[in-house]
């Protein structure tokens, strides 16, 4: 304990950055919750973090005090700018009309027969060999040929973008930064590349993301090349790892949970609702912000120009909010869940999303309805945004 304005305020030290069992980091934080509803945290040069669902949701909902300046906790002044990661209102909002627009529930339905396809594509790589590591070999695989049918690109180019986006995350999580910063640059020559293609021979930008946002304007104006190339890149970096790591771990609770999948596939209609809960329960994205004055929050004297972090992980899990919040309950209604974030920044995929998570329970449950893990030992769950380094599964042929 430390003594600030006369107070004592908790300082603990969480990194959520270590890796360890599948449910370790949900297992740490249930507990870091009840423990208090906010903290400093003197990991690294230390941050604000607060762990409940309603202040959580309440501080990505205010801009004006709980900043997207930076979301990087140890990088409260980032040299680059991820567009629209770091704006706020009204800034914000005019980048992200464009985004919200390629996103709409219409658009999700007109690639749904593309996912579905992309789906069972992935399954007939591996279902007559009656197993496979999950992560590496679906969860990766279909998601990357899913976004690259709703942007419009080359489905040969899905290998490589795996491997990029596996190395980013992989920095982010504590790696080697080396390949992280070899992958940006990769993934930024790639559309700097098509963009100066797309410019020259356009194509249907309804089908085509990156003509539609060259041909974008903000404010009257073409978007500027650099601002361009960090809405594709954020495109990227969000749209993949992201639901690979919801696949994972939904997976895992199936694999080890027979009773839950034998009432999906009994009963399809329960999907949605345990889309809802699975992402609830195994909410994994960390978001942070950047203070832009003086706040009394939860009790703490948070200070202009410092980070706080919002674990969604210990928030979706809040019995304050959730009865039996440490439960999976399936058919779960209201579930209020704030998965995909809150605010301005909420996650602008969540319709593609939805539809992805459902597609993959609906095709692999028709035909591999029983599995289980292929292993002994527990998956290894690693930190920051939360996910399964590997998921080994196996069923009868």
């Amino acid at each position: 304990m430390t003594t600030t304005d006369n107070r004592d305020i908790p300082v603990l030290t969480h990194d959520i950055g270590t890796s360890g069992p599948v449910g370790c980091h949900f297992d740490e934080w249930d507990q870091v919750r009840e423990q208090t509803p906010a903290f400093w945290n003197d990991v690294g040069d230390g941050h604000w973090v607060v762990t409940r669902f309603e202040a959580i949701r309440h501080a990505l909902q205010d801009p004006s005090i709980f900043s997207n300046e930076s979301t990087i906790i140890g990088q409260p002044e980032p040299e680059y700018k991820m567009i629209p990661t770091f704006l706020d209102p009204p800034e914000h909002t005019k980048f992200r009309q464009l985004y919200n627009a390629r996103f709409a529930p219409a658009v999700i339905n007109r690639i749904t027969p593309e996912a579905r396809d992309a789906c069972n594509r992935s399954i007939d790589a591996i279902i007559d060999r009656g197993s496979c590591d999950f992560i590496h070999e679906f969860a990766d695989i279909f998601p990357t040929h899913v976004f690259l049918s709703t942007m419009g690109l080359d489905l040969d180019d899905a290998p490589q973008f795996v491997i990029w986006v596996r190395d980013v995350f992989a920095g982010l999580a504590g790696g080697d930064p080396e390949p992280m910063a070899a992958a940006m640059d990769a993934v930024r020559n790639y559309f700097e590349v098509l963009v100066a293609d797309r410019r020259v021979n356009p194509q249907d930008p309804a089908v085509d993301t990156v003509t539609y946002l060259t041909n974008a304007e903000i404010d009257g104006a073409p978007i500027e090349q650099d601002d361009l190339l960090w809405m594709l890149m954020v495109l990227v970096l969000a749209g993949l790892d992201t639901t690979k790591s919801q696949l994972g771990f939904m997976w895992h609770h199936l694999a080890t949970h027979p009773e839950h999948r034998r009432q999906l596939v009994e009963d399809p209609s329960l999907m949605p609702s345990a889309i809802e809960e699975y992402l609830r329960y195994y909410a994994f994205v960390p978001p942070a912000r950047k203070l832009k004055q003086d706040v009394e929050y939860e009790g703490c004297p948070m200070k202009k120009g410092q980070m706080v972090l919002m674990p969604l992980w210990a928030a979706t899990r809040d019995p304050r909010q959730f009865e039996r919040a440490d439960e999976v309950v399936l058919d779960r209604s209201p579930n209020r869940h704030i998965a995909f974030g809150a605010g301005p920044h909420r996650c602008a995929g969540a319709h593609l999303a939805r539809r992805e998570l459902l597609i993959a329970l609906e095709e692999w449950h028709a035909r591999i309805p029983d599995y289980e893990l292929d292993s002994d030992e527990a998956p290894i769950e690693h930190g920051w945004q939360l996910g399964l380094d590997s998921l080994p599964l196996r069923w009868e042929v």
